[in-house]
């Protein structure tokens, strides 16, 4: 079900045309899960994108991180 300000190009009456079930924002197999963090504290895409925010930053900071030459 689409709420909200915004409409999903996927979002065919309600379907998602790329999983081929009711369209729930930010679920498993949306194109925003993990990418996006929702308000609503339910949405397994907030738990996915923390995820996802501390990985790159670990990536980040394993960058910047002096090497150390023997």
């Amino acid at each position: 079900m689409n709420q909200g300000g915004w409409s999903c190009p996927h979002d065919r009456d309600g379907l998602c045309h790329i999983i081929k079930q009711e369209c729930d924002p930010g679920h498993k197999g949306c194109v925003l899960y993990g990418k996006v963090k929702f308000s609503s504290q339910e949405s397994p895409s907030n738990e996915a994108f923390e995820k996802r925010m501390e990985r790159r930053m670990r990536q980040f900071l394993n960058k910047e991180a002096p090497t150390q030459e023997p």
